[in-house]
């Protein structure tokens, strides 16, 4: 029902003062009159309005300076120039430091976007002597008949954009655009440099679209080079969701982000905003609180249910430490810091301790809103720091232009691609002492990113699209929990072992939930939850002669609590053990032998997301003697005049150097002379193995490449007696140094190879004779392969289900074939075919075993696991699937899930066969 009380204090006389009347004001009247009724979310989207529109009043535009034809034409570069600098410097552009913060608006049809730019342009302040307001549309085709008149005039070397954004500039210190989209590559490859220049010239921009950012040019043609655009509309103005999203209470969640830059006048709206959603302002009105640990006080300044409120000089300004941000985390679930600085190195004190506090939120699973002077990336390093650490690591050799920055999310990456900076630099920059210091940089901006997700923020707040309240108060369960168990130890000294939890001979008394030991497979899967004393029991004696991947655990077997390094991603449904469950968490038991494979504190992490390409998909080979983890992409849109051999694709090569679990660096690597179309790969002497699928042009076969740099490659096979191969796709060494792969037609399907020659084989290739026989055949779609740890048995994966040309039969195999593997004559061959396991979800991929003859494989649903019986006893769930992946150390498992990578922790014991470390 409309409450019109509320606005018994509108006065429309403030006409008389225009500048005094904003979009708030004229919401109000619209409310008055019965025009609207009134809307909490779309008030305060209209808070944002008029934030904006008080800003403005004492905004006074820069004059604008048209640049002279010559300044817009490129350098002219000596020889020497020409040799060392093969393109010049990208144009810097400056905007003005006192530009207000403009508005990107977006929502579905019918939530208002008209109505409320109308109430913005309408009510803009008298000092705005000149507007505009323009379809997008009907502004990109305007831009780009100037564009044309420049090139037709002055020629096409030319930095036209400039000029014409100045151009435009003079016609509107405030540029509203009405349904911003980009669906052309013309308009994506300026749209960056052409508001970039604009906003230059002190034009603010307000903007109305029906996608998010993110979603702009969507699949488009030469995405990559839209990315600038979309990281400048992200940063440079501030992103509203339209669409109303309520939690359990029906109160609306804030439109915006919860970092806000810089301190202007939104930011007090901002951070008072997401307090009123995060708090309890009905039931516990803000008031100050005192907490008490080891004898001293913390004050917090503002509480509500469970939310606290600091300045960031209140919390960090002050001698604060770990024990006290624990203390914190005990007592509050989200935390608003408001007027947070640039930290450069005279105040490297507040960094670290602001990080030691980012690190207690992000362990602690809690909400963190943050109003900061400089954007997320600029909060430990200033311009000048940037600049001087740039300096540095072009001394040194460290800053490549295209090197990637691990840790850091898309939209970070490549602000800090404009920058020139990379994160290995920044490890090596003078501008850290110690390792931790080092690492501390990339792995809070990381963490920073996570927590400014949608999926971490609404986590838990009961959104009614989430579940309600019966999503928050199963995740309070969890975390509760969890975090009894996390916070205990995250005072501990780096490098000591976790706590640990011993279980007496009492604790054999079964739940009965839990299946039998025997080999009878249970009806369904059970659940495992975090807190795991209720599934671990001890062994008894009836286990004692059982294989060790099918033992329990022996009695009195300490278990370890959740370690504070693990980053576990457990979901959030309530920890009840049901199959049932809505939303199952990572781990799935369909047998008690799988509880021996995961070990006491099994976790689920994701190391790397990047949504720019499927980086991770194929090989999967661990370097020991380097730490370094290799992996083949996905195909990968190519435009390079050599990639039309390929249906204009490229596979690209990836390799992590691991320092510990949680630190990285992550390179290309990059072949010399040719692109193999690398798949599947292993380890093979000092370096590895890939199989290369080849081109239109190139022949297909193995090639072996160097494990470090500068990554020399060797063809060392390519033909069967002269016939070609069709796309080799994994491969597996046998210990008589044999060499056994599968080749489908694949790359055939997929418009890079021609037409097979060949049946779909698996061969056997002997390098130190040059033998190279079929050793079996018969499939739809020969896939994965692997030997048992005895070698006694060969695994074969038959993934016809799915076609390179994408199409899915559920009628073909999915299947894993086991073959026994017999010697005659000095030679090895296969027989005794049979059916071992078939996959319930997608289809298995890549395929091997632990020491102790488990299977593992690929799947739709991420990794199935079997024992050598081919009875399924567990599963570890993965989103999205999982084509394949690749065993570490002490139980450590990489899974690739195209755009992301993984890593499993299981049981220390529980190793591939294939390296045995």
């Amino acid at each position: 029902m409309l409450n019109t009380g509320a606005f018994m204090t509108f006065v429309p006389s403030r006409r008389a003062n225009p500048d005094a009347f904003g979009p708030l004001d004229e919401y109000d009247e619209r409310v008055h009159s019965h025009r609207l009724r009134d809307d909490e979310h779309q008030r305060t989207i209209v808070q944002s309005l008029q934030d904006l529109h008080d800003m403005l009043a004492d905004y006074r535009a820069p004059k604008v300076v048209h640049p002279s034809i010559q300044s817009l034409k490129p350098q002219s570069q000596s020889f020497l120039q020409s040799l060392f600098h093969r393109n010049p410097p990208r144009r810097q552009t400056q905007i003005p430091s006192n530009l207000p913060k403009g508005l990107y608006m977006y929502g579905d049809v019918g939530s208002g976007k008209t109505m409320l730019m109308d109430m913005f342009y309408d009510t803009l302040p008298h000092n705005i002597s000149s507007k505009t307001r323009v379809h997008f549309h009907n502004f990109m085709q305007d831009v780009h008949r100037r564009l044309h008149a420049m090139k037709m005039e002055h020629g096409t070397d030319l930095d036209a954009v400039s000029y014409v954004a100045a151009d435009l500039a003079e016609k509107g210190s405030v540029l509203c655009f009405d349904e911003f989209q980009c669906t052309d590559v013309a308009d994506a490859m300026i749209l960056r440099s052409l508001l970039e220049a604009l906003m230059s010239h002190g034009v603010v921009l307000v903007t109305t679209s029906n996608r998010h950012p993110d979603d702009l040019y969507k699949n488009g043609i030469q995405r990559a080079s839209f990315i600038p655009c979309i990281n400048l509309l992200k940063t440079r103005l501030r992103i509203l969701n339209l669409d109303s999203t309520t939690d359990y209470r029906k109160i609306p969640r804030p439109p915006s982000g919860v970092y806000h830059h810089p301190l202007d006048k939104a930011a007090t709206s901002h951070a008072q905003r997401w307090f009123k959603f995060l708090g309890d302002i009905e039931k516990d009105p803000p008031h100050k609180a005192t907490h008490q640990v080891w004898g001293r006080d913390i004050e917090v300044p503002k509480a509500s249910g469970k939310a606290a409120m600091f300045t960031f000089r209140e919390l960090i300004g002050r001698a604060t430490g770990a024990a006290d941000y624990l203390e914190l985390m005990r007592s509050y679930d989200a935390f608003i810091i408001t007027d947070v600085p640039g930290m450069t190195y005279r105040e490297r004190d507040w960094a670290r301790r602001f990080i030691t506090f980012i690190d207690a939120v992000y362990e602690s699973r809690a909400k963190i809103v943050l109003t900061t002077a400089v954007p997320l990336f600029q909060l430990f390093m200033s311009p000048e720091e940037i600049d001087e650490a740039l300096h540095h690591g072009r001394s040194q050799g460290s800053v490549k232009h295209a090197e990637e920055h691990e840790g850091v999310d898309d939209v970070m990456r490549q602000m800090m691609d404009d920058l020139g900076l990379n994160m290995k630099m920044l490890k090596n920059s003078s501008l850290f002492s110690g390792d931790e210091e080092r690492f501390a940089f990339s792995r809070a901006l990381s963490r920073l990113s996570e927590m400014g997700s949608q999926e971490w923020v609404e986590r838990g707040l009961g959104m009614e699209h989430r579940g309600g309240l019966n999503e928050k108060e199963g995740w309070q369960r969890v975390r509760s929990r969890w975090r009894e168990d996390s916070l205990s130890i995250l005072l501990q000294p780096r490098g000591q072992g976790s706590h640990k939890v011993s279980f007496s001979d009492s604790s054999s008394k079964r739940d009965s939930s839990r299946p039998s030991t025997t080999n009878s497979r249970p009806s369904s899967p059970r659940l495992l939850s975090p807190r795991r004393d209720r599934l671990l029991s001890p062994r008894r004696d009836k286990d004692k002669d059982r294989p060790r991947s099918q033992q329990l655990w022996p009695d009195n077997r300490a278990w370890q609590r959740v370690n504070r390094q693990s980053e576990a991603l457990w979901q959030e449904s309530p920890s009840v053990l049901s199959p049932s469950s809505p939303q199952p968490r990572p781990f799935l038991i369909y047998h008690d032998s799988f509880l021996n494979l995961l070990g006491p504190s099994p976790t689920l992490s994701l190391l790397i997301s990047d949504p720019r390409a499927p980086y991770f998909h194929e090989a999967g080979v661990f370097h020991p003697a380097t730490n370094t983890l290799f992996i083949t992409s996905n195909r990968i849109p190519d435009t390079s005049p050599d990639a039309v051999t390929t249906s204009n694709k490229t596979i690209v090569i990836t390799k992590v150097e691991f320092f510990s679990p949680t630190d990285f660096t992550r390179d290309k690597v990059r072949c010399p002379e040719r692109n193999y179309m690398a798949n599947g790969g292993t380890n093979f002497r000092d370096g590895l193995i890939l199989c290369a699928q080849g081109s239109l042009r190139e022949p297909s076969g193995l090639i072996y490449m160097e494990a470090k740099r500068p990554h020399k490659t060797t063809t060392l096979l390519n033909n069967y007696h002269g016939r070609p191969f069709n796309s080799p796709n994994d491969v597996v060494v046998h210990s008589d140094g044999s060499v056994w792969f599968t080749d489908p037609i694949y790359g055939y399907e997929q418009g890079f190879r021609p037409k097979p020659q060949l049946p779909q084989h698996v061969y056997r290739f002997d390098p130190s004779t040059g033998d190279i026989r079929v050793v079996a055949d018969g499939f739809g779609r020969p896939n994965g392969i692997c030997f048992a740890p005895d070698e006694e048995t060969c695994y074969i994966t038959d993934t016809d289900f799915i076609h390179g040309d994408g199409t899915k039969v559920h009628s073909r195999p999915a299947t894993v074939y086991a073959y026994s593997v017999y010697w005659t004559n000095d030679q090895p061959y296969l027989t005794n075919r049979r059916v071992f396991a078939y996959a319930d979800t997608g289809a298995p991929d890549g395929i091997k075993c632990d020491v102790y003859g488990n299977v593992y494989a690929g799947c739709g649903d991420g990794i199935n696991v079997w024992n050598s019986g081919g009875m399924l006893v567990g599963k570890i769930l993965i989103e999205g699937g999982c084509a394949n992946f690749c065993f570490g150390r002490n139980g450590e498992m990489w899974c690739f899930g195209e755009h992301k990578l993984w890593r499993v922790k299981l049981g220390d014991e529980t190793r591939g066969a294939l390296l045995g470390v």
